[in-house]
Order: C-alpha cells, then structure tokens, then sequence
C-alpha cells in the first residue's frame, strides 16, 4: 500500500503537517510533477508540429518526383518504341515515316533539357528565435543526378509557376518603328534584318500606321515568336496570328473586326482590348490558358453563358474583366472556380449605372469560388465617364467589399477558415496584375 504523498510550493519539499498547520500552499506530488513537465511538454508538442508538417511536405515532394519519374518513363518507353518501329522499317525496307511522336512531348524533352543543363541557383534565408541563416542552394554541374533542384523546376515550369526570360537578341521594340506615318527607309531595312530569325518577344506593334508593313512583320517571325503585343489590329492581322505556332502570350488591342477568326489555342495568357463574341467563346477551348483579361466590348454589354470547362483544360488562375452585364462575368467565373485565385472586376460602387452591381456579392457566393484569395475592385478607367471614372465614394466602398468580404467567408469544421481579401483599386494599395508572361504569384 502507497502513501499519498504532497508537496509544498512555499518550502520547495515533500509538505509536513506543519506546512498544512501554516497555510502553505500544498499540492500533490503528482501536480507537482505535472506542472514542472508542461512546459516540456509544450515544446515537445511544438517539434512533434513542426516534424510532421516537415515529414508531410517531404511527402508532397516526394509524390511530385514520383509523378515526374513515373511520366518520363512512360515518354521514354514511347521514343524507344518509335527508335525500334523504325529501325525495323528501314530493315524491312519499307518505307521510312516519322514516328508519332506524343503531342507535346518534344517540348517537354527540350525544356528537360535546358532545365538539366541551365545554371539554376535558390538563395534561401531561414530565420530562427536566435539567428538569421542565410546560403545558396546551386544546381550540380550538367548531366550530374544528385541535385533535386532539376526535377523541381521542371514541374514548376510545366503548371507555369516560372516567367521565362528572352535573351536581349530575342526581344524586339517596334512602337516608334511602326507608328511612322510615311515610308522610311529604316521601314525596309526593318523587314530586311536577319536578325528576325531570332526574335521570341515581339512588342509594341501599332498596326494603324501602316498595316501592310505589320502584316509582312507578323509573318517575318510567325514561326518563333511566343511573346506579342500589338495595337489595332484587323482581320489580316488576326489571320496571320491565328496560325502562330509558338505564341503563348497575347496582348491584342482590336478595331473593328467582323467575324473575327480564331486565336491560337495554346496560349498561356491572352489580354484583349474590344473583345469580340467569338474570342470570348474561344477562351474555354484554350487549356493551358491561366491569366485572361477582357477589356471592353463596343456594343455595350455581352451577355454570354460559359459552360463547364472541358477535362483538359487547365483553368484560369488570374481573370480581370471590364465587361458588363455581372451576369457574364460571374458566369465566367463560376466557370473556372476550381482554379481561379484572383478576380478583377470593373463596377460602380454606387447609384443606379449598368456597371454597378447590385447583387455582385451574392454573385459570388453562389459561383463557389474554393480557390480565390483576392477580388479586385476596378473604378477605372471607363470612358464617357467623368475624368474615366465610374461612380464611386468612400463609403459605398466600404459597404460593396464588407458585403463581398462577407459573402466569400468560408468555414469548415474539418478546414481552416478561408478568408478571401476584398480591395478597392482606388482606395487601397493593391498589389499590381502581374505583366504579360508573368505567371509568378504576389502577395503585396
């Protein structure tokens, strides 16, 4: 049989009678002991935390290494197949075709190979209770295996988390070039340049001026190109683009264009400026398209519904629009919920005007939108307005992102709170759209 011992915290040892006589604050030895371990404990549940969010995001890693390995083993499988179905072709002597290939799968193979070769260096900086920690984690030399870095890039770079950087002999400025009203000799020698044969980023194309000259342009460096930006285009602009094989982002800024042919359906990202019906129907067969930005429409408002997105697309990421009626772009939205982190919409924050939207917070709730994290409230610039603003005060601004704050509020008992952050373009600092092929996301 155990004696039930006690402690007394006013002499710092196992309590007597006289500690109970004197009013000493007496407790269990068991207490005791407890509250002398919690603060033990604490810190143990503190790494106990930290070690398994560090063994879940190794897990993660790992899985998306495993995804890598298990794909390009799966390509190889099908180049080696091809290697051998045409070497016993030319055996046979039979007549000799290209293997089919899988689509995409030359481009894959190129990138892979510049990732594996490229100097890649992270600069890191840890910072801890008691120091600061700063290094550079750098790419092993090219063809080694040991580096972890490679095969991480290349899946930031296939879900297009990275901006590509053109070479300064693949960039071309062509603004002052092209706005010339008369024909210059610098005009020919323009056309003439073998330096074309290099050119990736086209900007800066204002095809007003001489439409001929930037229809010849376009096609100098159709073949190549991957990056354009061009100012009122036409229809034989927009013919030559449609056939661009390699373009991936677009900014295009439209005149009057009936029947408007097709865009390039591989595009990344497309900014388009006097949008027609055809081109906002188009954006659900893009499937690589993340960042979409709808600019005017000049008849007025463009009421389109937008079905659900086909399986091989890969939804938008980033959407600004300046369209009305909100029926469209809530559809649109609803359309891309899945994917869509960031959301710019140009409305009134008041009165009786078609561009404010008086439901636009239930709008919202309702497309279901589990992967936003900002709305952006747009003033501007809206034309045929005073100084290119819609109407707009301090307080019915409150009110609109209170309203669109609350609506977006998102609870789960088996999920963190979702908190969408709600801002008004004129009265808040708000974080820039990214720029054209910028794909790289911004918190501040």
């Amino acid at each position: 049989m155990t004696t039930k011992r006690f402690w007394c915290r006013d002499c710092g040892e196992d309590a007597a009678e006289d500690c109970v006589d004197s009013g000493h604050s007496v407790c269990s030895l068991r207490q005791h002991r407890s509250e002398q371990a919690a603060p033990k404990l604490q810190r143990l549940d503190k790494v106990a935390t930290s070690a398994r969010e560090v063994v879940k995001a190794l897990l993660d890693a790992k899985g998306v290494l495993e995804a890598q390995l298990e794909q390009w083993r799966g390509r190889l499988r099908h180049v080696e197949e091809a290697k051998k179905e045409l070497w016993e072709a030319a055996m046979d002597c039979r007549d000799l075709e290209e293997p089919a290939l899988e689509e995409g799968l030359e481009q894959l193979l190129q990138d892979a190979t510049t990732l594996l070769q490229a100097k890649c260096q992270l600069q890191l900086q840890v910072d801890s209770p008691c120091s600061t920690w700063k290094g550079q984690l750098q790419v092993a030399a090219p063809g080694s295996r040991r580096s972890l870095l490679c095969p991480l890039m290349l899946q930031m770079h296939q879900d297009w988390n990275l901006t590509k950087i053109f070479r300064p002999e693949e960039c071309m400025h062509v603004l002052k070039l092209s706005q010339q009203t008369e024909h210059t000799q610098e005009l020919d020698e323009a056309l003439q340049n073998p330096g074309l044969d290099k050119v990736r980023k086209l900007r800066g194309l204002y095809c007003r001026e001489q439409p001929n000259w930037s229809v010849v342009l376009l096609k100098r460096v159709a073949s190549r190109v991957e990056w354009l930006s061009l100012w009122s285009a036409v229809r034989e602009h927009l013919d030559v683009i449609r056939d661009m094989p390699a373009l991936r982002c677009l900014h295009v800024h439209l005149r009057q264009v009936q029947n408007a042919p097709d865009l390039p359906l591989q595009l990344q990202e497309l900014q388009v400026v006097n949008i027609t019906e055809e081109h906002l129907q188009s954006v659900q067969r893009m499937p690589r398209l993340r960042k979409l930005v709808l600019n005017w429409y000049r008849h007025g408002a463009l009421d389109v519904a937008f079905p659900p997105l086909p399986m091989d697309h890969c939804g938008l990421r980033w959407l600004s629009v300046y369209l009305q009626p909100a029926s469209t772009v809530l559809s649109l939205a609803k359309a891309h919920a899945a994917t869509l982190q960031e959301l710019r919409i140009l409305c009134a924050s008041e009165g009786d005007d078609p561009w404010h939207f008086k439901d636009l917070a239930e709008g919202l709730r309702q497309c279901g939108l589990v992967a936003l994290r900002r709305v952006v409230l747009i003033r501007g610039p809206a034309p045929g307005y005073p100084d290119r603003k819609l109407p707009h005060k301090t307080q019915s601004c409150k009110r609109q992102k209170k309203s669109i704050w609350d609506k977006l509020l998102v609870t789960d008992s088996e999920k963190p709170v979702r908190v969408v952050k709600v801002m008004c373009e004129e009265c808040d600092k708000c974080p820039a759209f990214p720029p054209l092929g910028d794909f790289t996301w911004k918190d501040d």
